[in-house]
């Protein structure tokens, strides 16, 4: 025997099964509605992830043009590069006890470039005479630049003439190792 029953009164007896269930269980609407949220969400995450071939077709991309376009620019960074370097000439040649790290070496901004002039012990018209030579004349001796030229001109002005070489260590910024640099190039 068949049941007789019609769609309607099937749909009404699971709505009446469903709702004691909902009871039995202590379930609030609102949470009914979240996890009912929350299975469709995760019922279309599911088909759009089955269906991605479809929605977002897998194209292979070209990257010949963006290589092409980074070589460009790097070539015309590289010439940037060249063009300033090229504005800036090498500087000469230190002894290398001035060229050793610390705070009495010259730094580049003092360095006069024609510095690499440099006088013997044995021809005295070479060497520089620090009480009489002016801040240009002072700024031929290697790590002095005009800032240290001037340091030692106004010294001068201020107490005199020098006694000795080693009274240049009184002026800012020349050390031992600067002095050792100098020493056999000056006269008093």
């Amino acid at each position: 025997m068949k049941s007789s029953c019609k769609p309607q009164e099937r749909y009404s007896f699971m709505k009446r099964k469903l709702f004691y269930l909902f009871e039995r269980l202590q379930i609030k609407r609102s949470e009914r509605i979240a996890v009912t949220s929350l299975l469709m969400l995760s019922m279309l995450l599911t088909a759009m992830y089955s269906f991605s071939d479809i929605l977002f077709p897998n194209e292979e991309y070209d990257y010949s043009r963006s290589d092409s376009l980074f070589a460009v620019k790097s070539a015309q960074a590289q010439k940037e590069r060249s063009e300033i370097m090229m504005r800036y000439k090498p500087l000469p040649d230190l002894p290398e006890e001035s060229v050793e790290s610390g705070l009495e070496t010259a730094s580049l901004d003092t360095v006069n470039p024609d510095s690499s002039k440099k006088g013997t012990n044995d021809d005295v018209n070479t060497l520089v005479n620090i009480n009489t030579a002016t801040a240009e004349k002072l700024q031929e001796l290697p790590g002095i630049g005009p800032v240290y030229s001037a340091r030692i001109v106004e010294w001068r002005e201020e107490n005199g003439k020098f006694t000795s070489k080693e009274q240049l260590i009184e002026i800012k910024g020349i050390g031992e190792k600067r002095l050792a640099t100098i020493k056999p190039l000056i006269r008093l």
